[in-house]
């Protein structure tokens, strides 16, 4: 079904034809026009900027603890951490 061989634009061309031509656009066809997009984009970028762009996004993000229950057990432990400093 699909061939690598074509630029961006012919890519997307053809692969919006045979989506048609198999009856898959009657209703979502905003919605397969945007993916096919989004899929085209993601192949013409180098794979070095990718892994780039997931290392960076990757970092940015805040910790586990804090994502997944707030501020409250991050303050827990940072004054835990100073009782345990000041005994020492």
């Amino acid at each position: 079904m699909f061939t690598f061989g074509w630029s961006g634009a012919n890519l997307m061309y053809h692969l919006i034809t045979e989506l048609k031509e198999a009856g898959l656009m009657a209703k979502g066809d905003e919605y397969v026009k945007y993916m096919a997009e989004q899929f085209v984009a993601y192949i013409e970028t180098p794979r070095e900027e990718r892994k780039q762009t997931r290392t960076s996004a990757k970092a940015r993000r805040e910790p586990w603890l804090t994502r997944w229950f707030g501020w409250g057990p991050m303050s827990i432990i940072l004054w835990w951490r100073g009782l345990v400093s000041r005994q020492r």
